[in-house]
């Protein structure tokens, strides 16, 4: 009995085979499930560290508004609250093209008449002087649009900071398609002014002018032939009309 005993002590217990096979799965399903969490919660690329940013709304809703009166190309009064244009950005009132945007607005959408204000989900309800951001469309004219079209620029979306909205991809086409205003003033003298060719006037125009001084020399005049010119002139009211005086050698 006493060696019987002292054999059992001696041998080594052995591990029931079901329990290590199940402490293996337990340690195998652990790492998966840790290698799962790394996926879903890690740091990384959208689509493996992290679900990928949900893309913006394309919901537009919309409403019907009276025009009362256009503050300038971009803005309008309306029964509804004073709007501002979403995409677009017209002279300030006194720049080039300001007087053209806001009488091309009263023209598409008049005061009186009814247009339908479009509200997008994905830019914020009202800008910092509390005006309404909102697309205004009469009859199908996209006023944002037209007035890009009409030499206005697209802005203040998604690509200067602001938010993306529904028609920005159409308006940004729409402004490489067109010059910008352009108020470039025109020589007066009935169109009697012409541009140089090299170092001579040309026959319509014969008449140099000296811009940093602002004296024409007329031909036959002892520093003509040398005087390289900025602008020719055909007679010489149209000189002194654009602001030069008679060299007087």
């Amino acid at each position: 009995m006493c060696s019987t005993l002292a054999l059992l002590a001696a041998s080594p217990r052995r591990r029931p085979r079901n329990q290590s096979h199940r402490r293996s799965h337990e340690g195998t399903q652990t790492r998966r499930d840790g290698a799962h969490r790394h996926r879903i919660g890690g740091g990384g690329r959208a689509g493996r560290g992290q679900p990928a940013e949900a893309a913006p709304s394309k919901t537009v809703t919309w409403t019907n508004a009276k025009v009362i009166r256009w503050k300038d190309g971009d803005t309008v009064v309306t029964n509804r609250g004073t709007i501002r244009l979403i995409g677009v950005d017209t002279p300030e009132t006194g720049r080039c093209g300001a007087t053209t945007a806001t009488k091309s607005a009263k023209k598409w959408a008049p005061a009186g008449s009814t247009v339908r204000l479009g509200n997008p989900k994905s830019v914020r309800d009202e800008d910092r002087y509390d005006r309404s951001l909102r697309y205004v469309v009469r009859k199908g004219v996209d006023v944002s649009r037209s007035q890009i079209l009409k030499g206005s620029k697209a802005r203040y979306d998604s690509t200067d900071g602001y938010q993306w909205h529904p028609r920005q991809a159409g308006y940004h086409k729409a402004d490489k398609a067109h010059k910008n205003y352009s108020c470039q003033k025109k020589k007066s003298g009935g169109g009697s002014s012409a541009k140089p060719v090299g170092h001579n006037c040309p026959k319509s125009a014969p008449i140099k002018g000296n811009r940093p001084s602002h004296i024409y020399h007329m031909p036959g005049q002892r520093f003509y032939k040398i005087t390289g010119p900025e602008i020719c002139f055909s007679s010489e009211s149209a000189a002194r009309k654009a602001g030069y005086r008679k060299s007087k050698v």
